[in-house]
Order: structure tokens, then sequence, then C-alpha cells
């Protein structure tokens, strides 16, 4: 008496938590569209649509929740599985480099343009938002430039190895002349 001996839940509407950054809130809104896909089920989408944004961040993560609601009449998805959720926007049209290409240097962000014969010519770039694996360019790079986009951390190596040489040469000049005027002082 008094025990719960079975539970329903009526799966025909499931729903899913997706986390979202901070820079992310402000594209979303409820009743968006979202497609989801599960691995169970590899190239079927399920369509799902944005239900509650939640108002608190996790400030550790810098993200927010966000209830997907997905209609499930067959019954496919079942609580507990693993789905993606993919949202498509039209951000309009910018000019764009692959994340690879960017050398963050502190201060500045620095790509290196490919000028033909193996030079290099290197450019201070501003960046806009990051999309997945591409940065918006908002000036410092013009359409049709192309940029090295891998290996970016051999030419960051070498610039730290001809600097550090730079530095050695300099300090042995220095040395040299200091030594050839206490020879001169005598």
């Amino acid at each position: 008496m008094g025990d719960m001996l079975v539970e329903l839940a009526d799966l025909s509407l499931v729903w899913m938590w997706a986390e979202f950054y901070e820079n992310e809130l402000s594209m979303l809104q409820a009743g968006q569209k979202i497609a989801v896909t599960a691995k169970s089920y590899p190239g079927q989408n399920f369509d799902g649509a944005i239900s509650l944004i939640n108002p608190f961040l996790d400030e550790t993560k810098r993200t927010a929740k966000v209830r997907i609601d997905i209609p499930n009449a067959d019954f496919k998805l079942r609580p507990g599985m693993y789905v993606n959720a993919e949202l498509a926007m039209d951000m309009g049209e910018a000019l764009t480099v692959p994340v690879s290409a960017i050398m963050p240097t502190g201060e500045r962000n620095v790509v290196f343009i490919d000028k033909g014969e193996g030079k290099l010519e290197p450019r201070i770039v501003q960046l806009g938002a990051k999309y997945g694996d591409i940065y918006e360019v908002q000036s410092g790079l013009q359409e049709g430039e192309r940029v090295v986009s891998s290996a970016n951390f051999l030419i960051d190596a070498e610039s730290k190895v001809q600097g550090a040489l730079k530095d050695f040469e300099d300090k042995n000049e220095t040395a040299k002349r200091r030594e050839g005027e206490t020879g001169r002082e005598q």
C-alpha cells in the first residue's frame, strides 16, 4: 500500500537541455527552430524548437541552458539519449578566416599573407565574432588575399629563433665593442 508500482510518461514530446555561450544568447528566441540528430538514427533529423532560455548563466562555463522541445510521434527518442543540436542562422556576409590562421600575440592578432615565392607578410587584423572554426575579420585584410592557415606555429617558432639570434648577435657586438674600448684605454 502506498508504493509506486508504475510511472507513466508521455514521450510524444521530449525535451533536451543545450548549453549556449553568453555571446550567442542574443541570437536565440523562444520558438526558434533547431535541427536535432542522434547517433542512434544516422542521417535522420528531428525538428525541435526553443521553448525556454534559462535567465541564469553558469559563471564557470559562461553558458546558459536552453530547453528544446522535440516532437517524438514515433517514439524514437528516449530519455537519457545523447543528441546533438544544430542551429543554422543567416548571419549575413562577412570576410572570414579560419581560427588556425590567427596568431594571437596578446594585444594584437596577426595573420600571415602569402605574397608568393615563399614570401610572407605579417598583418595585424581586427577580429569580430567567432563562428565555430572561423573568425569574422573587421579590418586589416582584403577579400582575395591568401592567408596562411596552417603551420603558424612554425612561423612563430622561426620568428622567435630569428629574434633570439639577433639579440645574441647584438650582445656579442656590444661585448666586442666594449672589449676594444677597454684595450684602447690601457
